[in-house]
């Protein structure tokens, strides 16, 4: 595990926040790219493609609402040097998102 303890706190959080604000503009371009080609088969399937682009933007909030609450479970964890709760925080969170992916 690597200690976020050390180190310049601005470096840390820019390279965390850096996968997210990523991931979150591939999505955008993924939606676009779809929008861009399902524009040729009309009004409803642009509409349809927008309605399901904002329903996996929701879905995404979700999703990173559960990982900052576990990336802070787990830093307060590291913080104390407790390995074991850490360990327990991201296990019960890997379980979580699996039970809800279904």
């Amino acid at each position: 595990m690597k200690d976020l303890t050390q180190g310049s706190v601005t470096r840390h959080l820019l390279h965390m926040s850096a996968f997210l604000a990523a991931s979150m503009v591939v999505q955008t371009l993924y939606l676009l790219a779809d929008l861009y080609w399902v524009g040729r088969l009309g009004k409803e399937a642009i509409a349809a493609v927008g309605l399901a682009g904002n329903m996996t933007m929701i879905v995404l909030a979700l999703t990173q609402m559960l990982a900052v609450g576990t990336t802070t479970l787990i830093s307060q964890a590291a913080g104390r040097k407790d390995q074991s709760r850490a360990e327990l925080v991201f296990n019960q969170s890997f379980a979580s998102a699996l039970s809800h992916s279904q």
